[in-house]
């Protein structure tokens, strides 16, 4: 099983959204949660310029040319999806055990010798 998965959504920022997030809720049932996303705006090659200034010798190619300033192509949405499992959840939510410095009150963990806010010596009294 593919712990990345990279998908691409096509069309106007609005619709690559709105399919991405029809998306995100089965990936999320099979257990891929979005991590990133880009939208990049689409754009014309070199050859669509190139005919179009071309055809500016004909009425055509001027409005060809005119429409190719005004109207962008749809751009593509790219969303990269992790596999995150039950054990990566239980490992980020167990804290190590802690115990309440006497001097400054701030809890450090139990294996400390020295408090790291205050420098307080934690001597054998602890057992």
């Amino acid at each position: 099983m593919q712990t990345v998965i990279v998908k691409t959504y096509r069309g106007s920022q609005s619709v690559a959204t709105a399919e991405f997030q029809k998306d995100a809720v089965v990936m999320a049932r099979m257990g891929y949660f979005p991590t990133t996303q880009n939208y990049a705006q689409g754009s014309y090659g070199c050859g669509a310029f190139l005919l179009a200034l071309l055809l500016c010798f004909v009425i055509v190619g001027v409005l060809i040319f005119i429409y190719m300033l005004i109207v962008k192509p749809d751009g593509t949405l790219s969303v990269t999806f992790e596999l995150k499992s039950a054990t990566q959840e239980q490992k980020n939510t167990v804290s190590p055990p802690e115990k309440q410095c006497p001097k400054c009150a701030e809890m450090v963990k139990q294996e400390a010798k020295i408090c790291r806010f205050c420098g307080h010596s934690f001597e054998q009294i602890d057992d």
